[in-house]
């Protein structure tokens, strides 16, 4: 496992390499039920003109769906390494709890539960000693293993249970990561290095955030899912060329063939973390991280080899726009998961991905 000094290696300057303006955007996806939209902005509206009704309250209850998936094991990105800087603290809400992150004096990412066990401050408005952070209630300071090892105001022994949960952190390719395991599991797979990062010919990443209303599974499950394309995205793709999936323990790979001849090789490291490669054309590098079961948040990063770098915005406005990301969550956002869903022969690798998937969850 690589710790954040891995993420200091020397890179190549600037100047040598391809730059692209950030063109960062975040989005979301609002969920509103089937007909809710349309209601409301009758209500709004108000009577009509000469009107003496006055608008009526609906009162309503939807339908019970089914649970979402619970959180997978796997690391997930917390925060751009870009965006952790020295002495600040961040606060997150991601695998269903509240946490902060901090990066220390030292360099060194932390990222730990956000309360204080003490009277149950949020850390999140303390501040950074060293590589310790400090309550902002009573000035209690935990170290980087969440071990409290200062009481400003007592010289009386520290309790043994003034400690506050960490996660194990790996920093690399613009990314903090850390490891989630609902049952306080260490890491079992490392996160791979992404080639592209360190290579001149490619540009700076160009980031783009999202968030989006679905369980964490969906995302991955919908990139094999080949049938969709022509009804979602307008277009036929993958169904008249040929796919490969193939698994290796916590990774996976689909090898996609279009009959123009364009290849697709997509690597998916654990439930958070994926990379798209069209050679020679274009890398997204992409985290995903569960804010909870239900709410997912993406970070993508793009590198564009050669002159394709003129056409950024143009690529990356077709990957997730309206016919890209952003149409495949509007389905999300309605959709429930079916643990057992009505699947057929033509709907290809959806099964294979669900087997290999199921690793990640956490059985009694």
């Amino acid at each position: 496992m690589s710790d954040s000094t891995d993420a200091a290696q020397s890179a190549p300057e600037a100047s040598a390499r391809p730059v692209v303006s950030p063109i960062t955007q975040t989005l979301r996806n609002t969920v509103v039920p089937p007909g809710l939209g349309d209601r409301a902005r009758h209500e709004s509206a108000g009577p009509s003109a000469g009107s003496s009704v006055k608008p009526r309250a609906f009162e309503y209850s939807l339908p019970d769906r089914p649970p979402s998936p619970p959180i997978p094991n796997g690391w997930y990105c917390i925060v751009g390494s870009d965006e952790l800087v020295a002495t600040q603290i961040h606060s997150v809400v991601a695998v269903g709890k509240e946490l902060v992150v901090y990066r220390g004096e030292s360099g060194e990412a932390v990222v730990m539960d956000a309360h204080c066990p003490h009277l149950g401050a949020h850390l999140g408005g303390g501040w950074v000693t060293g590589d310790s952070i400090n309550c902002p209630y009573h000035g209690w300071r935990y170290d980087t293993e969440g071990v409290c090892v200062e009481i400003p105001y007592s010289d009386a022994r520290i309790p043994a249970k003034a400690c506050v949960p960490t996660y194990p952190v790996c920093e690399q390719d613009g990314f903090v990561f850390f490891w989630y395991h609902a049952g306080q599991q260490p890491p079992n797979y490392q996160i791979p290095r992404v080639s592209e990062v360190e290579d001149p010919e490619w540009s700076d990443p160009v980031p783009w955030q999202f968030e989006f209303v679905a369980a964490l599974q969906e995302m991955g499950e919908n990139n094999v899912d080949y049938a969709h394309f022509k009804f979602v995205h307008g277009r036929d793709g993958i169904p008249s060329g040929t796919s490969t999936f193939i698994t290796d323990g916590p990774f996976s790979t689909v090898i996609e063939q279009l009959p123009d001849g364009t290849d697709f090789n997509r690597q998916t490291w654990g439930p958070g973390i994926a990379l798209l490669r069209i050679p020679n054309f274009m890398t997204v590098y992409t985290t995903t991280t569960p804010i909870d079961q239900q709410h997912c948040r993406l970070h993508w990063h793009f590198y564009f080899k050669g002159e394709l770098i003129e056409m950024a915005d143009e690529l990356i406005d077709g990957v997730t726009g309206e016919f890209g990301l952003q149409a495949d969550a509007s389905i999300w956002r309605d959709k429930v998961f079916l643990n057992k869903p009505l699947l057929i022969k033509a709907d290809g690798n959806i099964a294979e991905f669900r087997r290999w998937y199921s690793q990640f969850y956490e059985t009694s």
